[in-house]
């Protein structure tokens, strides 16, 4: 996607009564364009879950009399920034082979936003959503007048889609420095698991294959392990990609992590960073005050517009400097669920992993590192102390303890791994159990007025003032938040976020028994 300079931007559109750039359009590679405008889109959904590193969704348009593909659009590519040329006179007919391309485009005038700020590109890299979509399926919808029909396109980042396609034929091999690469051994031929997952990265996408993607060095976690891995001719790209990551762990600094692999929008920079390292960018260090990753705080509106009638001083649950967006940061409705047993009993469990070295020929047990009691000491680290600052006693506590079955070794899983780096096997074990106790945690979910500078994988506050009094539920519900997906709902002229979130710990100590 070409650079757009604001100044040249016409913001013609009025969402949730705010100037907007909204600029949406089918084209696919061989020249055929439809502009789709605003008032002929019922919905569009971005959606951008933390564990997905592509964005995807879905977008109704009124296809009435089959509007879509009968009507010619002889504008030029200018309005999207793309850089194919256009065959004059051609209107837009779908080719059902995925690419069938959806271009999205949509900025806030920021000097009208509630934010108060002028254009600047360090503005739009926060606020512009910018993608290329591949259309991997639709619907047709019809209506209940005659001629009326809607068509429903289901979407997902071009990035992916190519992924999926497109055979790999990787090997850690052609990264190892050395003219005799076929005489060394397959650990000779190992590279660090994060440098094999850039490696692959920009290899696959490559400008001679039409469509590049970057790699951040900066932020591109290199791993604790060694991997050789030589793609078997089946596989496509996200079989390499998926094989990789399933055995990325960070290293002994991060407490052996989980890594997550993230396609920032707009730029379409590959970053790959340990979950550790996400939490440490919630707060300012040891400081209660935001972090580079915190978003902003909400407020729950139907606890603060009563007055302090109790007379009781407010307890902050989030940082005093947090951003707070009034109408468009307040919280009317929510939904907050607590962990699920039926979940928990599976998936947070401790599992000990079985292996064979076949240099040694001898079998391993991996128990110790894969227990309950060392799962929630290494989640205390990375997940809860970043919050301490924030909590009663300057000391945040964990919000989840397993039941006697679990620490007594009674409800465990038995699995078997090929992986012989010890540390490499954290990541089938112990931390399959990190990643439950992360996203199968206390949620919350909600639906405010759109921003588009809300996005996974960064952190949100959720406080109240001091209308009623206290009670433990509150150390349960406020506070700062994990974000694990956002929605980005356009409906005609009104714009909304649905957040789902989840929050890692509590402010007091909520348990009378914590051992067990």
């Amino acid at each position: 996607m070409a650079e757009t300079s604001l100044a040249n931007v016409n913001f013609d559109n009025i969402i949730n009564n705010n100037h907007y750039k909204f600029n949406v359009g089918l084209f696919t590679a061989d020249g055929r364009y439809q502009e789709l405008k605003i008032g002929a889109i019922n919905s569009l959904v971005i959606e951008d879950t933390f564990t997905n590193f592509y964005h995807k969704g879905y977008i109704i348009i009124n296809n009435r009399f089959d509007g879509v593909e009968r009507l010619a659009d002889f504008k030029n590519n200018e309005k999207l920034g793309t850089s194919s040329t256009f065959t004059p006179n051609k209107g837009f007919i779908f080719k059902g082979d995925s690419r069938d391309m959806l271009i999205i485009d949509i900025m806030p005038k920021l000097d009208e936003s509630p934010f108060g700020i002028t254009d600047s590109k360090d503005a739009e890299d926060v606020f512009r959503l910018i993608f290329t979509f591949s259309i991997y399926d639709s619907e047709e919808i019809p209506g209940t007048l005659p001629g009326e029909k809607f068509k429903k396109l289901s979407f997902w980042d071009i990035h992916y889609e190519f992924l999926k396609e497109k055979n790999s034929y990787f090997s850690t091999a052609n990264y190892v420095d050395g003219s005799q690469v076929t005489n060394l051994s397959d650990n000779d031929r190992s590279v660090n698991t994060g440098d094999a997952v850039k490696f692959f990265l920009k290899e696959f996408f490559n400008e001679d294959d039409g469509w590049s993607a970057s790699v951040s060095d900066e932020e591109f976690d290199k791993g604790a392990t060694t991997v050789f891995f030589s793609a078997p001719a089946r596989y496509k790209g996200i079989d390499c990609l998926q094989y990789l990551m399933s055995r990325h762990v960070s290293d002994k600094n991060d407490n052996y992590d989980q890594g997550f692999l993230r396609l920032e929008r707009g730029s379409n920079v590959f970053k790959l960073q340990s979950l550790n390292k996400i939490f440490q960018k919630a707060l300012n260090g040891n400081t209660s005050g935001v972090g580079e990753y915190y978003l902003e705080t909400f407020k729950l509106g139907i606890y603060s517009d009563k007055q302090n009638e109790f007379g009781i001083n407010a307890v902050s649950y989030t940082p005093l400097n947090g951003l707070y967006l009034g109408k468009f940061g307040t919280i009317n409705n929510f939904s907050y669920d607590a962990m699920p047993g039926i979940y928990s009993q599976q998936e947070i469990v401790s599992t000990i992993i079985h292996s064979y070295d076949y240099d040694s020929k001898t079998f391993n047990i991996d128990e110790e590192r894969n227990t309950m009691s060392s799962c929630l000491s290494v989640y205390s680290d990375n997940y809860v102390k970043p919050f301490n600052s924030l909590s009663i006693d300057n000391n945040a506590y964990i919000n989840f303890y397993p039941g006697e079955y679990r620490f007594l070794q009674k409800n465990v899983k038995n699995i078997f791994s090929v992986v012989e780096a010890a540390d490499q096997r954290l990541s089938f074990g112990r931390n399959k159990a990190l990643f439950g106790n992360i996203f199968l945690n206390n949620t919350v979910l909600f639906k405010v007025p759109g921003s588009t500078h809300r996005e996974a994988g960064k952190f949100i506050g959720i406080d109240r003032d001091g209308a009623i009094p206290y009670s433990d539920f509150d150390s349960k519900l406020l506070g700062v938040y994990f974000v694990v997906e956002v929605k980005h709902i356009f409906e005609g002229n009104e714009y909304f976020n649905e957040l789902r979130c989840v929050k890692t710990y509590s402010y007091d100590n909520l348990f009378l028994i914590n051992s067990r």
